[in-house]
């Protein structure tokens, strides 16, 4: 990775190097031409006001807001949020960088990290353009609100991302505009919170559709996606009144339901379905724009092109977490699959494989179509009924939301497990919760959130055998960014 990747107060000098001649949405925001921009001052510096002059400019601006979602989700997230977890486990051919991941034996230096961080901000400084610029377009006030909304949303979730992973991180809300000798602070992540919750609420009042369904448009930010991420913020910020009432206005409008089945849910065919809220979107309008996820899953030689697999695979305690006939058991986790390229059933050598994101039609090798489900109405109903819990213990709503999630789980078979759940305490419905949405949501990016959120991060790590100490609680500020920004702070025990 080139150097300039890893400064955050480069970030502007960074999407004029390596994006402006590739991408059209860059040259429209910057407005410069390819040639030799390196040894040229970047005039985006002088006459960005003059890139933003109609409708047109201020879509292709957030299209490319929504572009870097790419960077931040597939395996990156699932290497900060599942690999360092106990669902997942890892080969030794993948690598130190992940290895460290998995055993937390990761120091400020691994290059996930840098990459996630880094990729983030460069998401947020394209938001900020997008918020301070497009108010100032003469276009449909509907339209220009929701333009606000979107990119209002994206830098939320993008900040929520950062919070999680870091807690304290530099709040910053209007574009870079000077690419030298800049130092800034962390701040305090309930500062960091604040911002994320008002541009949340501003976007909840921009009036986003509940659904897309022109060309092009499928897979933005919608109401239930604001509400949806709402309802989680305030969750992991532990409001549980503000997260269940988020997660029920998204149950009642209706927009939303479970997949009958819940292999339905994975299938590149079914993305942006019935039960998607918001995705990371994937596809092979380029072969960039495919996501890793497929190949890095799958049995080795069973992945059509080249005959690849990958190094991931499952957690033998994990494995027999589930309760005996849970169908989820059946759909996500595998020990032979057939190679779709010659017909030949390959068996897992190291372990069961993950078959969530399997694609037989990739669109080269580890690019392929499977959208990063960032959030799904299954999560919103455990979101709510973990809330309701925490307010006032297993209520009737609270056991119905989780039961919805059970009873579909049972794939039709009245007298399978899992069971509805009922007669449950306070603290074992907690513990219920927990372990549903490990069962429902393994594999998509959560489990290192979700125990952190509720204080069980180091006791489930203990349990099964992996190293962890309290300064895991946190990762650590990326060794590049404190190189080159010296205002900033190290997290504990780093």
């Amino acid at each position: 990775m080139k150097p300039q990747y890893k400064l955050l107060n480069k970030m502007l000098l960074l999407q004029v190097r390596t994006l402006l001649c590739g991408s059209l949405t860059i040259v429209l925001i910057l407005g410069g031409s390819c040639k030799n921009n390196l040894d040229e001052k970047p005039y985006s510096f002088l006459g960005e006001e003059n890139s933003f002059k109609t409708a047109s400019d201020a879509t292709v601006a957030l299209d490319a807001v929504y572009d870097r979602l790419r960077t931040i989700y597939s395996m990156t997230m699932i290497n900060l949020a599942d690999v360092n977890s106990e669902e997942l486990n890892v080969e030794s051919t993948i690598g130190a960088t992940i290895l460290d991941l998995k055993t937390n034996n990761y120091s400020p230096s691994n290059p996930t990290f840098d990459t996630f961080y880094t990729n983030c901000y460069l998401l947020i400084d394209r938001a900020n353009r997008v918020i301070k610029n497009v108010p100032g377009i003469t276009m449909d006030a509907t339209v220009k609100a929701q333009v606000i909304g979107e990119a209002k949303f994206l830098r939320a979730l993008t900040y929520f991302d950062l919070v999680q992973a870091f807690d304290d991180v530099p709040l910053v809300t209007t574009p870079t505009s000077d690419v030298v000798n800049v130092s800034i602070k962390r701040t305090p992540s309930d500062q960091v919170y604040t911002q994320i919750i008002s541009d949340l609420k501003d976007a909840d009042t921009a009036n986003l559709p509940a659904k897309y369904t022109a060309a092009g448009t499928i897979g933005r930010a919608t109401s239930g996606a604001v509400k949806s991420i709402l309802a989680k913020v305030y969750l992991t910020h532990k409001d549980y009144t503000n997260a269940a009432a988020y997660a029920k206005q998204v149950i009642d409008s209706k927009v939303y339901s479970l997949f009958p089945d819940y292999k339905n849910i994975f299938p590149p065919e079914n993305k942006n379905g019935q039960e998607h809220i918001f995705s990371a979107q994937y596809s092979c309008v380029k072969t960039t724009y495919g996501s890793s996820m497929a190949e890095f899953f799958s049995i080795y030689f069973s992945y059509p092109i080249n005959q690849g697999g990958g190094s991931y695979n499952v957690e033998p305690s994990y494995v027999s977490s589930y309760l005996a006939g849970d169908y989820r058991k059946q759909v996500t986790i595998i020990t032979q699959k057939v190679n779709p390229a010659n017909n030949q059933l390959v068996f897992a050598r190291n372990g069961p494989c993950v078959d969530k994101y399997w694609d037989p039609s990739p669109c080269a090798e580890f690019d392929a179509r499977n959208n990063f489900m960032i959030i799904r109405y299954a999560d919103v109903l455990l979101i709510y009924a973990e809330a309701i819990n925490e307010i006032n213990g297993p209520t009737s709503d609270a056991y119905d939301a989780i039961n919805q999630v059970r009873t579909r789980a049972r794939n039709g078979n009245p007298s399978a497990n899992p069971q509805n759940l009922a007669g449950l305490s306070q603290a074992q419905f907690r513990d219920a919760v927990l372990q549903e949405r490990g069962w429902e949501l393994c594999f998509e990016g959560h489990r290192r959130w979700d125990l952190l959120r509720t204080g069980k991060y180091i006791s489930t790590l203990q349990a099964a055998g992996i190293p962890v100490s309290q300064k895991n609680l946190l990762y650590p500020i990326p060794q590049h960014q404190m190189d080159v920004n010296s205002a900033l702070t190290q997290n504990p025990g780093f």
